[in-house]
């Protein structure tokens, strides 16, 4: 039995390594050639694969492409689309105007504010917002004075405590000319000024000046007509005048927008109205309303801060002396 399965064995392998010619003649393979013929077989299975990878990918991409060609705009930007040349949701009505705020830099420079056909094609990175452009500076101002009334509607009023007799809020606003708590905090840098200044900038009904100098540099100014220049600008911020010659503070804000974003209560309109928010027409009015007025700079020398308080506007600044703070380390 085992010598018949080893003759069949024989015969098959015999069968492998041999090949019929035309005439009916066997010829036999030598290993080389067989060696030869697998590795052909190997290359064609190859380049198969190959070809299938390549026909695979070449699908998907253009399955890519059609999808994003006829993909929808996103709800965000298409609902911000439909709202052009729409009347605006706003509180206080009007048209809007479909522009872009980066939150990276300036908000409000060159090539902010797309229309039409460059909306389109908004940059990546951009978020749409819509402006009211038809609201005046009365408008706004209407607005700001009734969440002042709601802020200012549990405040405790001096009534003759630190000297002040303030009873309501019409007695601390320029506007109604009152007189308004006034806070300057003068300081050095790595001090904790900027922790202090947001803390009084917490409460209700507070306007903030978050480092109005810094268009001086960084340093302290110690030059005499520097000196002078910045008394004058600090006097005109504590007392909301934004007409006498601060254009250079103004031009220095529009390319450096944090001297404005610290000011929440402000910047916050201005992201909704930038077209009023550089206007000293507007920032003097808007100033006016607030009862609380807190101001901090690192630039100032107290020797210089202290002929802030000669000036009799200014009898109820109070003025704050952060000179160096102990930070414990746990």
């Amino acid at each position: 039995m085992s010598t018949a399965n080893e003759s069949s064995e024989s015969a098959t392998a015999s069968l492998l390594t041999t090949g019929v010619t035309a005439g009916g003649s066997v010829k036999t393979r030598t290993p080389h050639q067989r060696i030869t013929f697998t590795t052909k077989r190997r290359k064609m299975s190859r380049r198969a694969n190959l070809i299938g990878i390549c026909g695979v990918s070449g699908l998907c991409i253009l399955l890519l492409i059609a999808t994003t060609q006829h993909r929808p705009l996103p709800a965000s930007l298409a609902s911000s689309s439909a709202a052009v040349g729409a009347v605006g949701s706003g509180s206080l009505g009007g048209n809007a105007v479909v522009g872009s705020y980066s939150s990276a830099g300036n908000g409000f420079g060159a090539g902010s504010v797309y229309a039409g056909d460059r909306f389109n094609r908004a940059m990546p990175q951009q978020t749409a917002v819509v402006y009211n452009v038809t609201a005046t500076i009365a408008d706004v101002l209407a607005a700001q004075r009734a969440k002042i009334v709601v802020e200012m509607e549990y405040f405790d009023y001096p009534s003759g405590r630190f000297g002040v007799d303030a009873e309501k809020l019409a007695d601390l606003t320029p506007e109604t000319e009152g007189t308004p708590v006034r806070s300057l905090i003068v300081a050095s840098w790595r001090s904790g000024s900027t922790f202090l200044g947001d803390i009084l900038n917490a409460m209700p009904g507070n306007y903030y000046h978050y480092e109005p100098l810094l268009n001086f540099g960084i340093k302290q100014i110690r030059d005499p007509d520097e000196q002078e220049l910045a008394l004058k600008n600090l006097k005109n911020l504590l007392f909301c005048d934004y007409n006498n010659q601060m254009e250079d503070f103004l031009e220095y804000g529009k390319m450096h927008t944090y001297l404005f974003e610290h000011n929440e209560r402000l910047w916050t309109v201005c992201k909704e109205y930038p077209h009023y928010c550089w206007r000293p027409k507007f920032l003097t009015r808007f100033c006016k309303l607030f009862p609380l007025q807190s101001m901090k700079t690192v630039r100032l020398r107290l020797s210089t801060a202290e002929r802030l308080l000669e000036d009799k506007r200014s009898l109820w600044l109070l003025q704050w002396k952060w000179l160096r703070v102990v930070k414990a380390v746990y």
